[in-house]
């Protein structure tokens, strides 16, 4: 690959022609002998401009000022935009229109995968985070189904960059809502978008902001230069300042005669200002800038015309209906031209032709691997279409002969030469199936760059598009529920293609309108290289042992794993989507699920000792799940229960007994932790063991001190004297001001996790989480509501209007992982959750989704310690940010009771089972907790179920 330099053109002292008719090279025209160079850019500066730049030079005020202002208002009032603000190139507008948006550090930011690398390094600059979005090949650039995996793999972006890429317009209303983000937070790189219109609307005010560049090869060149357009004026206001170190916005005039040196800097900023000769240049530029675009246009389309017929090279395709600016003519290199971009590249030097590749895709660079976070699964529309691309000269001063040479040196370098275009051109210029479909028999996954395989193309996404799914078994049962699926968007799975063993499926390549992507055993394969998030397994009769191997291969890929249910329920009615209706959450909780950990949380599991106790509960079974797909040298499953504990190691390694990884202990036996520690040295500890049932701690509040508080700092103290580097406590939202004894020592085990930090040694980490309503662990509301719902009896609700927050077990397992990753120490992690649930809203919605229309509800009131309203955070503890943007962190109150010296005595108590002695002790430790109990429940509420759902 060549990149050539640029040629200025040179101004002859006497024209015929206007100053701003474009003339062709004349070594470009017919007649020649030998034709010369066909240079990729020519820099176009007009001789207003030059005279201009002259004038301002003679003025001796050669910075910013007045030339700048009137560039502004003139480049405003050309986009249609209220304010415009003048920089000193286009990545720093687009740093500083990011650091305007006063998002918190680290922030994760969507940018495309294809674009220039200094659009990546404007958003770390700005101290946020970069999340590439992957691209259409036809387009090259994003499409909202990207658009929204990129969104969910991060867990939920705080704002986006849309590229118009080579000055086609892009959807950026359709990209804001896949990212589920305001306009207020898109900012459109538009460096390539000077003329380019979205619709009818011009590009420059359709966002918060729009970043244009004046570089000498863009469409308005002045040799270095950028612009901010914002119909906002506190977006401007903020940028005017931050382009001069953070002054207030007049300190330019300090120098001027009257002017003030009393300025302000309230906040960082940069050295980013237009000088006065780059703004009069442009100012005497812009008044030729239609001309210029209408030739653009024309050329274009002779491009266009004159390449339908040579094979294998394809142009790029529009992303939305509208105006191109026409900054680049780019093209695709396929297969079925016979000759790699690179090599194409080459001969087209020697012809003395001169192209570009735009661009080397961000993750492509060493620079940016560690700083990027792609989605699970790659990039790989941008892998395919990177080695495909290629611009082809198109600036004002090109003419005719110039383009028919660029297009017949194409022709002469296909596969073939020209006279072999006919049929063959025809289908190499349709699309890309013909050209990139690679073999592959049963065991495989096709290539990425196969279009069955690669979304073809990708298709625009349902208003709330689900997770990508991969359906195992493409039988009767795999048909009917991929089928059910794609058709009700409620279920929040969006099929991709199947899995089977069938070797005729395989040869037929699709079933339905779904590929087939391999065998089962290709799980991983398939996961990694078409982003799935879900696998549901539609097998009903897949040996046990079969669907453990599934499933793990699933896990370790990241994928959430999901399966119908048994072959016998199977044969007793049809197999349809109703089967995954546990999977409607968003109906349920009230917003879309969330995949809340990332790749990077890998990293803290890899390779190292890790417990888990409580390991046979629903979460702590769930976190060993997940935990052992990230490659622990050695997974330590801890429990007091025996038959949960054999339970789960068959579930995970399909037999049981395996060594000394299984430990029975109760986290109240001090001597029996200390042992565990000294001789398994954990490295990672994550405490799930408690009591939870909430009725039943107000009965037996001393139960609740022995294991909640006391058996948490049995292990804290374990961990901190046996070197193990992180621990994470799984607490509850009923530890925000606590009014229950469940709340009061979930809350206490927190402080006691906080308090081992203040003296833990060097590089050990204690952290705690708070869990909201857990559906889906084992008797969870849903559990206790389906039994109801099952056996015909009313379901019983505490009160019509009592509220929780609910998550799903894929969710909460992802919030302790990414809390172990993201801990620096102290801290109490809470998923932001929008907004609470009304338990009345939620059984009706369940009920409907299995089919029961009118439910009987039965309200009990609330029993002792129950709240009506649960809150995420204490009243006197503020909430912060962290680097993921669903991840609230807790940060407790300066004035909290000094607890220490109480714990002794309220374990004292507890030992002698002195249940009001032990309220009144919480209640001296914690503010608020009642010292008493607040009265027996009623007879219905004592029979009703309890759902034990942290």
């Amino acid at each position: 690959m060549t990149i050539h330099r640029l040629r200025p053109r040179q101004e002859r002292a006497t024209r015929q022609a206007p100053a701003d008719a474009p003339r062709a090279p004349r070594t470009a025209e017919r007649g020649d002998a030998a034709p010369v160079a066909v240079p990729f850019a020519v820099t176009r500066i007009s001789p207003e401009a030059r005279r201009a730049a002259g004038r301002v030079l003679a003025s001796g005020w050669v910075t910013g000022g007045p030339e700048t202002e009137r560039f502004e208002a003139e480049l405003a009032a050309y986009v249609g935009a209220r304010h415009a603000v003048a920089v000193s190139s286009c990545t720093a507008a687009l740093e500083l229109s990011l650091r305007a948006l006063r998002l918190p550090a680290g922030a994760p930011v969507l940018v495309p995968a294809l674009t220039f690398c200094g659009a990546v390094q404007a958003v770390l600059h700005a101290g946020l985070r970069p999340v590439p979005v992957d691209v259409d090949p036809r387009t090259g650039m994003p499409t909202p189904a990207t658009v929204s995996r990129a969104a969910r793999s991060c867990g939920c972006p705080r704002a986006m960059t849309a590229l118009h890429y080579a000055g086609a317009p892009a959807p950026v209303e359709e990209y804001a809502r896949a990212a589920r983000l305001p306009l207020t937070h898109v900012v459109e790189d538009a460096a390539h978008a000077l003329g380019t219109a979205v619709g009818d609307t011009p590009v420059g005010h359709l966002s918060r902001a729009a970043c244009f560049s004046f570089y000498a090869t863009k469409n308005l060149p002045i040799g270095e230069g950028g612009m901010v357009t914002t119909d906002d004026a506190s977006l401007a206001d903020r940028v005017r300042r931050a382009r001069l170190h953070g002054m207030s916005a007049d300190a330019w005039h300090r120098h001027q005669p009257g002017g003030s040196w009393r300025y302000t800097v309230e906040e960082a900023g940069l050295k980013a200002n237009m000088t006065d000769v780059q703004a009069a240049v442009g100012r005497a530029q812009l008044r030729h800038f239609d001309h210029w675009q209408a030739r653009r246009a024309a050329l274009a389309a002779r491009y266009t015309a004159a390449l339908a017929d040579v094979p294998g090279i394809v142009p790029l395709e529009p992303a939305a209906a509208g105006r191109h600016a026409h900054h680049l003519y780019v093209v695709r290199v396929l297969d079925a031209y016979g000759t790699s971009r690179d090599d194409l590249v080459d001969l087209l030097s020697r012809d003395g032709i001169g192209t570009s590749v735009h661009f080397v895709p961000p993750h492509h660079l060493p620079y940016f691997r560690d700083l990027l976070t792609a989605p699970p699964g790659g990039l790989p529309g941008t892998d395919v279409l990177f080695p495909q691309l290629l611009s082809l000269p198109l600036y004002p001063d090109l003419g005719e002969a110039a383009v028919d040479r660029v297009c017949g040196a194409l022709a002469e370098h296909a596969r073939g030469g020209g006279a072999a275009a006919g049929s063959a051109g025809t289908a190499g210029s349709a699309g890309t199936a013909a050209s990139e479909v690679t073999g592959g028999g049963p065991g495989t996954v096709p290539a990425a760059a196969d279009d069955r395989s690669a979304d073809r193309p990708l298709p625009p996404p349902a208003p709330h598009p689900g997770l990508r799914t991969l359906v195992v078994g493409a039988g009767e049962a795999g048909r009917a529920l991929a089928r059910d699926l794609a058709r009700t968007p409620a279920y929040g799975l969006r099929p991709v293609g199947f899995l089977d063993d069938d070797p005729d499926k395989h040869r037929a390549g699709r079933v339905g309108d779904l590929p087939v992507l391999g065998d089962l055993g290709a799980v991983r394969a398939a996961v990694l290289a078409h982003r799935v998030e879900a696998v549901v397994v539609a097998i009903p009769g897949l040996d046990p042992d079969r669907f453990r191997r599934v499933a793990r291969a699933a896990e370790a890929a990241g994928a959430s794993v999901r399966y119908l249910p048994s072959f016998i329920a199977a044969l007793r009615r049809d197999v349809v989507g109703g089967d995954m209706c546990e999977l409607d959450v968003r109906a349920l909780i009230g917003r879309p699920e969330m995949h809340v950990v990332g790749p990077e949380a890998r990293a803290v599991i890899a390779g190292r000792r890790v417990l888990v106790t409580g390991a046979g509960g629903s979460i702590g079974s769930e976190l060993c799940h997940q935990v052992r797909a990230f490659g622990p040298s050695r997974l330590i499953l801890l429990d007091h229960d025996e038959s949960n504990l054999h339970r789960l190691q068959l579930e995970l390694y399909g037999d049981a007994l395996r060594g000394d990884d299984i430990v029975i202990s109760d986290i109240r036996d001090r001597p029996r932790i200390d042992q565990v520690f000294r001789e398994l040295r954990p490295e990672v500890v994550f405490h799930a063991a408690a009591h939870k049932h909430l009725p039943l701690l107000e009965l037996h509040p001393c139960e609740g001190v022995k294991s909640n508080v006391r058996g948490t700092e049995n292990l804290v103290r374990a961990a901190a004297a046996t070197g193990t580097r992180r621990f994470v406590l799984i607490s509850t939202d009923k530890a925000a001001d606590p009014v229950s004894v469940l709340g009061a020592t979930k809350r206490l085990a927190e402080r006691v996790v906080g308090a081992a930090q203040d003296t833990a040694p060097a590089g050990t980490v204690f952290t705690a989480v708070r869990f909201g309503n857990v559906l889906g662990s084992r008797g969870s509301l849903l559990s206790v509501v389906a039994q109801q719902l099952g056996s015909g009896d009313p379901v019983t609700v505490t009160h019509p209007d009592v509220t929780r927050y609910f998550m799903t077990v894929e969710e909460a397992v992802g919030l302790v992982l990414e809390a172990a990753r993201m801990a620096r120490g102290g801290e109490v992690f809470v998923l932001d959750m929008n907004r609470p649930v009304r338990i009345v809203d939620l059984v009706r919605e369940y009920a409907r989704s299995v089919h029961v229309p009118d439910v009987d509800i039965r309200y009990t009131g609330l029993r002792p310690g129950e709240k009506l309203n649960e809150t995420l955070f204490s009243a006197d503890e503020r909430h912060t940010p962290t680097a993921h943007p669903r991840i609230l962190a807790a940060v407790p109150a300066d004035h909290e009771v000094a607890f220490g010296p109480h714990l002794s005595g309220l374990y004292a108590t507890a030992e002698d089972n002195d249940g009001d002695g032990v309220r009144r002790a919480l209640a001296a430790l914690l503010p608020g907790f009642p010292a008493a109990p607040s009265g027996l429940p009623s007879r219905a509420a004592l029979t009703a179920p309890y759902p034990d759902d942290f």
